[in-house]
């Protein structure tokens, strides 16, 4: 099929692929492309149409849809984002992650916005796409294998050292519940179990390479916002931090707004004299061989290390960001300084999402301080906390499902229903999902993590409301609330949380990494420049109001596609018990405790605002109507779960 010649910013065609019977064909993305602006809001539409409310995550006929955002592969500032949605195992309903990727380029340059992956092959495969050429191969040899093996191997079959490979590790073939999938070495599709699906479908990885490139509707118009843009990286003022260190330079910040989980959330610091030692600045300064950025972005954050010392001496790994810090290192009070980078490459390797591992491992070891469980649960092996080799074996343990690591690969939710004993108050989680977020402390993190689509998250409307040194009052213009920066005021945050999920939104849509914008740091790009640059790219004029609404379309189509796939309500966007009860016990906001009644008014709110029932949490029929979705609407009424106004 050629190429459609009036298509720009998208490549124009998206690749349909049959793993069962081995059918192959494309179709136009424009089919959805004007309503659903790119990679996760095509995704949604897809598997809300084409799922029935009875498919399950390991079933044949559930979709894996791997897309690149409409400006990656152009030279728009940080855009290298792939997307990867399916119906989840985690949650069991909407699943959806971004990472940062050369394979996203790739496959727009190949002339494919998104490949949709349906069907179960009989022995394992993979899928090589170059340019026209599609080929379902065989990868028996590369069954069982680890991610880095799997790049390796493909690179040498292939005859190519830039190939850049998707893939799945031992926790993906095992369906371990939090799989995750692995660009090339270090960067994650997390969270949602999206490895566990393509496990499932014996797909062991999908390699691509394009030859071609990626057209925008007015090249000069397009290269004079992108060089405006980059004029507005000028004034940040975290950008040198980010770019010597990535998120791993936040740790500071964290312990002065109570932001980071220790001994599995019991404290919102660690002590100080232990973030002192594990520092992972440190660690970077003495250790950093080489610099990674990925096409177009700003920052560069990526930074290659080689530990020549310490227990782990000989590692070579890509350093990790602040959620391996805080879901492996700290929840887990680990203090050997370089941990948190052997934790994260082990799970790379073993395509094993980081939270999927911090979070039931922390749950077992409250469980075991607590004396809920014990050796003869955990298959002999003591779980104290700051016990290094012990988290390592459970990892692989988790991977592989050997033993006590079959339950905790359930996740910490499904963990504590099989253990019982009272055990599922230590389960940190949202919808199933674990946490990573630090809820208690700040109220606009909190609310967009536990009303997150995909269950508990920061990326699909969390706020950060509590940084030092903000610029207040731009804070106050894009948000449009009196304070925004007051973490413990329930007043307002709603309206930040609703402007934040379209922000994250139309990120993922167009493959802009989030730290790139107003999600890290209010001087970086928004809504205003997000609308320019998809404008100019595809010739299409679109406004910011333009954007929000395509934005919160696709929000409700990920909420009713969750009401048609699980029993999720209002019960499911509260915070967890712990969050909801205990008192922050130390650091600078000790004894802080969470307002129920106040918490729920929030939620009040931002139910309002949304248009969506405050005693269900259902979309209403006028407000699916007024976004196009009357048959949204319809399918939702058949089960009884349209909300009332």
């Amino acid at each position: 099929m050629p190429k459609n010649e009036n298509v720009y910013g998208y490549a124009g065609k998206i690749l349909r692929v049959n793993l069962s019977n081995g059918e192959i064909h494309t179709e136009p993305t424009l089919k959805y492309a004007k309503e659903w602006l790119g990679a996760s809001g095509i995704e949604i539409k897809i598997l809300y149409d084409e799922l029935r409310s009875w498919v399950t995550p390991y079933e044949p006929v559930n979709k894996l849809i791997f897309s690149a955002g409409v400006l990656v592969g152009t030279t728009a500032p940080g855009a290298c984002k792939g997307s990867m949605s399916t119906l989840g195992p985690v949650t069991g309903g909407w699943a959806s992650g971004c990472s940062d990727s050369y394979a996203g380029g790739e496959l727009k340059y190949a002339g494919y916005d998104s490949v949709v992956i349906e069907g179960k092959a009989r022995t394992p495969v993979y899928l090589w796409i170059h340019d026209d050429c599609v080929e379902i191969r065989d990868a028996t040899h590369l069954w069982g294998r680890t991610t880095w093996e799997t790049l390796d191997m493909i690179r040498k079959e292939l005859g190519d050292v830039t190939l850049h490979t998707v893939s799945i590790g031992p926790a993906g073939e095992n369906l371990v519940r939090g799989a995750c999938v692995i660009q090339d070495k270090g960067r994650a599709f997390g969270r949602c179990g999206t490895g566990a699906v393509m496990g499932s479908k014996n797909l062991k990885t999908i390699v691509v390479k394009g030859t071609g490139g990626v057209r925008v509707a007015n090249p000069e118009l397009f290269m004079d916002i992108v060089a405006k843009v980059r004029e507005m990286f000028k004034k940040s003022k975290s950008l040198e931090d980010m770019r010597k260190y990535g998120t791993l330079g936040g740790l500071s910040n964290k312990q002065k707004i109570c932001g980071i989980s220790y001994k599995n959330f019991q404290e919102c610091v660690i002590p100080d004299d232990m973030a002192k030692a594990i520092d992972p600045r440190n660690t970077i300064d003495k250790f950093e061989v080489a610099r990674q950025s990925f096409p177009g972005c700003p920052a560069g954050c990526s930074r290659h290390l080689h530990i020549t010392e310490g227990p782990y001496a000989g590692l070579k790994t890509e350093s990790a960001q602040m959620e391996a810090m805080g879901t492996l290192q700290g929840r887990l009070a680990i203090w050997e300084p370089a941990f948190m980078f052997k934790a994260n490459a082990y799970c790379n390797q073993l395509g094993l999402d980081i939270d999927a591992a911090g979070g039931p491992i922390g749950w077992a070891m409250e469980c075991y301080q607590r004396g809920i469980i014990d050796e003869k649960d955990t298959d002999g092996l003591t779980l104290n906390w700051g016990e290094a080799d012990v988290v390592l074996e459970l990892i692989r343990k988790i991977s592989y499902r050997e033993g006590f690591g079959n339950i905790l690969a359930e996740g910490s939710a499904r963990a504590a229903d099989i253990i019982g004993r009272n055990s599922s108050y230590y389960a940190m989680h949202i919808k199933g999902q674990e946490l990573y977020e630090q809820c208690r402390g700040s109220l606009g993190w909190c609310l967009g993590t536990t009303t997150s689509t995909r269950g508990g998250g920061h990326t699909t409307g969390a706020v950060g409301d509590s940084r030092p040194g903000v610029d207040v009052e731009k804070g106050r213009l894009i948000f449009g609330v009196d304070n925004p920066y007051t973490p413990l005021e329930y007043k307002g945050k709603a309206k930040m949380v609703m402007y934040m999920e379209a922000v994250h939104r139309v990120n993922n849509c167009l493959g802009i990494c989030h730290m790139n914008t107003i999600h890290w740091d209010v001087e970086h790009i928004d809504l205003p420049q997000l609308a320019e640059l998809y404008s100019a790219a595809t010739g299409w004029e679109t406004s910011v109001e333009d954007l929000k609404r395509m934005a919160m379309k696709q929000l409700n189509l990920e909420k009713a596609f969750n009401l048609r796939h699980t029993d999720f309500d209002r019960k499911d966007d509260l915070p967890s018990p712990r969050d909801m009860s205990e008192p922050i016990p130390t650091g600078a906001l000790a004894n802080w405790k969470m307002n129920k009644k106040k918490f729920h008014k929030m939620l009040d709110e931002y139910y309002d605002l949304h248009g969506w029932d405050r005693k269900t949490s259902f979309p209403t029929r006028e407000t699916l109507v007024d976004l196009g979705l009357e048959y949204v609407a319809n399918d939702l009424e058949k089960i009884g779960k349209l909300g009332s106004n």
